[in-house]
């Protein structure tokens, strides 16, 4: 079975690089993208994919007040975060809102599909070096 994702960054061209990127793991599947927050909250009730990852900076409605939707109507989604924002309250902020991982958009791939692979297992994961100077339960 295939893990179905939703991508949301307001870049049209990082959401196809994300994608291209993801699709070379032969169990995932983007299933959608959005360039807001509003839309991509419309694609996972939609959709009802395994995992969104979403950039924190996006109009009509920012990455954390998504999370914070998404925890607060229970939608059967877990959350990674991929940001350039690598400042400790945006960690700890995505995290408290709901997100399973936390990866800087400067970190190899590597460390989203680790990501993704963690949160489809119920685990969190930040991406180094967050992971070396924060800790999240």
């Amino acid at each position: 079975m295939k893990t179905t994702i939703i991508l949301a960054d307001d870049h049209a061209i990082v959401r196809r690089g994300i994608k291209a990127l993801l699709e070379y793991e032969p169990d995932f599947h983007v299933v959608a993208e959005a360039s807001d927050g509003a839309a991509a909250l419309l694609l996972i009730e939609n959709h009802r994919p395994h995992i969104l990852v979403t950039d924190l900076s996006m109009p009509n409605l920012s990455g954390i007040q998504l999370l914070k939707i998404i925890k607060e109507k229970k939608l059967p989604v877990r959350s990674v975060v991929l940001s350039t924002y690598g400042d400790t309250p945006y960690v700890l902020d995505s995290m408290e809102a709901g997100a399973y991982g936390y990866v800087l958009k400067e970190a190899g791939v590597e460390h989203l599909v680790t990501a993704i692979r963690e949160a489809q297992s119920g685990r969190r994961y930040l991406s180094p070096p967050l992971s070396e100077t924060i800790a999240v339960n």
